[in-house]
This record gives C-alpha cells, sequence and structure tokens, in this order.
C-alpha cells in the first residue's frame, strides 16, 4: 500500500486552495486500501474459531500501526498547519473507533456462539467501557441528573398515552420502571387521555403530496440536479449524496404527520444537505463519513422549531432513553421494554410489526460493541442529548452576534464539532470563496406558523428567534414559492374542517 506521502505527493503546495490536499487525504483515509474496515466482524459466519479472531485482531492491529505512521508522515509534509489539524482530528476519531472495535471483538464473536468465561466478558466489557466513556463520556446510570431525566420522560409519556396499552401491557410497563428504581410513580388509570393536541400532528398526507413537498423544497432553495427518490427498502428518511438524492421511505411516507414532514426539512435537508453542499463549495472534500456530532444539531433544529432557543429545556431523546434502558436490561428485555415505549410513543395507526420491527433494530444498536447477557450499551446514542445540551447552554449564554457566528461556522462545512473552531483558522490561512454557500431558510417553522393559521412576518420571526436576525428579507421570488408550498399542503377540506 502506499506511503501516506507517496499518496499525496502530487496536491503538495496546492496553491489553488484546500481542495486538492483534503480531497485525496481522505479519500486515503477512507480508501478500502487504506483504513476502511467491514464493520461486520462476524455476521457471515456461522462457527466463530480463535483464528478468525486471531486474524480480525492483526487486522485492527495493522490500520491502528497505519494510523501511527500517517501521523508522523502528517507531521513532516509541506500542509499547512490548519490542514494538519483537521487531518489529525478524522485520524484521532478513527483510530478511537477501532480501539473499540478491536476490544469488541471477543463479545461480538459471543454472540455468534463463540464462548466466552466470565473473567474474560468482564475484562472486555470494562475495556469497551473505559472506551466509550472517553469518546461518549460514562454511562447514564452513573449520572443522576442524566438518570432522572430518562426515568422522568419515561413517566411523563406513560401517563400521557397508557390508554393505548391493555392492562397486561400496562403492568408489564410498570414493572420495568420499578426495576429502573422509579418506584414513586402510581400504577392507576386516572391520567391524561390523548398524546398530542397539536392539529398538524394528527394530520397525513399522501405519498404524492409528500413527495411533492420535497420537490418543491428543492426548487425553492435551488439545489440543482438533486431529486426526491421513494425507496421501499429503506426505514428512515435521509441524504444520499453522492446520488444528490432526498431519500424517502415509502413504507413511512402516509404514516408521518405534517408536522413531523415539516420538521424533517430542516433536519434532513438543512443541516445533513446543506452541510455537504458547502463543504463541496469551501473545503471541497465532499466529507461523506457519519458525524455523531451532526446528529445533535439535526436534532435540536427539531427543538427549535417550536421554541425560542432562549426557552429551550433539552429534555432526552429517544436515543438517550433507549441507550438508558439497554444499560439496565438485558437483550430480550431491552426489546420488551421498547415495543411498549414504541406503542406509547407512536400514533395509534402505527402497526404492531412496525413497532416490533423499530424495537428490534434499536436494540442491535444500542447493544452493539457488548454482550447481550450483559447490561451495558454502547453509549454513542447518548451524544445527541449530551452535545444538544451543551449547544443550548452556548446559546442561552451567549449574545445573539455570538450565535449567529457559531451558525455561520457550523454550515460553512460538514465538520465535526472538534473541528468547528477551526473554521477561523480555515479562513485565514486558506483561500476560500463564500459567495455560493446555503444557509437555511428555516422554512419548515415558517410553515408551521402559517398553517396554524398565526401571521408570520419577518419582523416577528426577528424578534421570535435569533435565527432570523441575519435574513434581511425574503425576496418576492421566495415568498411565491412559500405560498405555493401553502396551496398545496391545504386543501379545501382538512380533517373536521380545520387545522
Amino acid at each position: 500500500m502506499k506511503g501516506f506521502l507517496e499518496y499525496t505527493k502530487d496536491v503538495q503546495n496546492t496553491k489553488s486552495g484546500f481542495a486538492s490536499p483534503m480531497w485525496w487525504i481522505l479519500k486515503y483515509i477512507q480508501n478500502e486500501d487504506g483504513l476502511n474496515i467491514n464493520q461486520d466482524f462476524f455476521g457471515w459466519k456461522n462457527i466463530i474459531s480463535q483464528n478468525d479472531i486471531d486474524e480480525l485482531l492483526k487486522t485492527f492491529d495493522k490500520k491502528l500501526s497505519e494510523i501511527k505512521n500517517i501521523k508522523k508522515e502528517l507531521k513532516d509534509s509541506s500542509l499547512q498547519e490548519v490542514e494538519k489539524k483537521f487531518i489529525l482530528n478524522s485520524l484521532n476519531w478513527v483510530g478511537l473507533r477501532y480501539m473499540i472495535f478491536k476490544s469488541s471483538i471477543f463479545l461480538e464473536a459471543e454472540k455468534s456462539g463463540f464462548e466466552l468465561t466470565e473473567e474474560q466478558r468482564n475484562f472486555y466489557l470494562r475495556r469497551v467501557n473505559k472506551l466509550q466513556t472517553i469518546v461518549y463520556w460514562p454511562e447514564i446510570s452513573s449520572i443522576k441528573s442524566e438518570k432522572s431525566s430518562v426515568l422522568k420522560e419515561l413517566s411523563n409519556i406513560y401517563e400521557t398515552n397508557n390508554l393505548k396499552l391493555d392492562e397486561w401491557e400496562k403492568k408489564s410497563y410498570l414493572e420495568c420502571l420499578k426495576t429502573l428504581w422509579f418506584n414513586w410513580i402510581s400504577a392507576t388509570n386516572n391520567f391524561k387521555k390523548g398524546w398530542n393536541n397539536n392539529k398538524l400532528v394528527e394530520i397525513f398526507l399522501s405519498k404524492e403530496k409528500v413527495v411533492g413537498l420535497f420537490e418543491m423544497l428543492i426548487d425553492l432553495y435551488e439545489l440543482k440536479w438533486w431529486s426526491v427518490f421513494v425507496d421501499d427498502k429503506v426505514g428512515n428518511f435521509s441524504i444520499k449524496k453522492e446520488k444528490k438524492q432526498i431519500i424517502l421511505p415509502e413504507s413511512k411516507l402516509e404514516k408521518t404527520s405534517l408536522k413531523r414532514i415539516l420538521e424533517l426539512f430542516d433536519h434532513e435537508v438543512w443541516v445533513h444537505m446543506v452541510r455537504w453542499f458547502n463543504s463541496s463549495k469551501t473545503l471541497n472534500t465532499n466529507w461523506d463519513w457519519y458525524l455523531e456530532a451532526e446528529e445533535w444539531m439535526a436534532t435540536l433544529t427539531e427543538l427549535m422549531f417550536d421554541e425560542k432557543i432562549e426557552d429551550i429545556s433539552v429534555s432526552p431523546t429517544i436515543h438517550h432513553i433507549t441507550t438508558y434502558v439497554a444499560e439496565n436490561f438485558d437483550f430480550d428485555n431491552t426489546i420488551k421494554f421498547l415495543e411498549l415505549y414504541y406503542k406509547l410513543l407512536k400514533p395509534k395507526n402505527t402497526s404492531f410489526d412496525d413497532i416490533k420491527k423499530e424495537a428490534l433494530d434499536r436494540t442491535l444498536r444500542v447493544k452493539r460493541f457488548v454482550s447481550m447477557y450483559e447490561k451495558w450499551a454502547n453509549r454513542k446514542d447518548v451524544s445527541y442529548t449530551r452535545w444538544q445540551t451543551q449547544v443550548v447552554e452556548y446559546f442561552q449564554n451567549n449574545d445573539t452576534e455570538t450565535r449567529w457566528q457559531f451558525l455561520k461556522d457550523f454550515y460553512f462545512a460538514k465538520l465535526s464539532f472538534e473541528d468547528i473552531w477551526l473554521v477561523k483558522e480555515f479562513r485565514e490561512s486558506l483561500w476560500i470563496d463564500e459567495s455560493e454557500l446555503k444557509y437555511p431558510l428555516w422554512i419548515g417553522k415558517i410553515l408551521y406558523k402559517k398553517l396554524l393559521w398565526e401571521e408570520v412576518t419577518l419582523a416577528w420571526l426577528k424578534e421570535e428567534d435569533f435565527r432570523f436576525e441575519q435574513i434581511e428579507k425574503l425576496s418576492i421570488w421566495v415568498k411565491k414559492k412559500v405560498v405555493k408550498i401553502l396551496q398545496e399542503i391545504r386543501w379545501k377540506k382538512w380533517k373536521n374542517n380545520e387545522i
């Protein structure tokens, strides 16, 4: 395999900006002959031998050694200091992830039938959890405030939605809560009815109308060459940047409320898509790795959908809650509890098959890296809530100008949280044209307010929410597009002839 400097020698000292060096360096890190590793470990094998484990251990040792060598070569390269910092952060992230993977090999093998002693299992569980603590902080169960917030949320969900459960399910849910040391909840039926009185939550559009909304969103922001693709093989809304597609899960289009669709405008398009688009214009990296830190901002936009940033109190996300459950239950009981949790949480028209599938998928996700015979869970998803809390506190403790500068830097490119603070150096050290960058118009929130028949003016938005401070005015063209979307959504007869 080529050495790092040999791989990038043709792009060293490139004066046209950051684009060429970073593109090739990141491609090297991602390349199948570089640092890429199949993360499915033993999924394709029926019987796992010690030899299989040894070979995989050697593979990770080799890759970790390569990372060390790249760091040495990077130090001696002619790249600018800010470029070196950015690449070093990426390498450190990959290295930590590989250390977790390597430590979890025996635990993954156990799931495929490989026998571990109790001493071995505990040794690797401790090692994996120690590494996870470095990356994602300690378990929720060890932090009193986080544990309390999760238990309170589980209680509130039950109190508001328990009429969706039969008597046996209610009893089972409450028993699980008691197991989680939440004994003060009252096991009565005297709870509030209903689960959300917001009319937009009760409205579900046809598949054609949902597709039309996203197509008009692409048109509104002039995302040339992008398209909407309805996929019957996926379960979530997503962005596929290599094909320039917004992916819509066919099975969920008519089961997703209008309010949720509008939230996804901000989540999928104005975090994931815009950050990637701007990366291609600034750093020209086409950075397509999954960034956990990006998800906290995407879910934070949903919190800001209803509230001003000054009023937001971060509640534990679904990721935080399910991770906590997995910390305290074994594999089967995690699925059992999550089925009840999703039944409480989901709209009434959600099928039980869909609920079972989601509970299983989520359990597999949070139980990764650890033995299904133990309680501990992968804390990757916990980062969503923890980083949201950090950003909310940052916003609430700073003035409007500081908040806006953070957002401008956040949308500068698809960067990890640690790299956002390098943007100032990017601007000072490298020639970058920011004239073509896109920034959110927060169209989801505008439509949301309009559909509730509220008078929404630019002056009102500026007063209501700091995000609109820098938008001097919406052009006539944009206003017409907004009206077009409104007309498409608001047909003559709503459910019960009203919103």
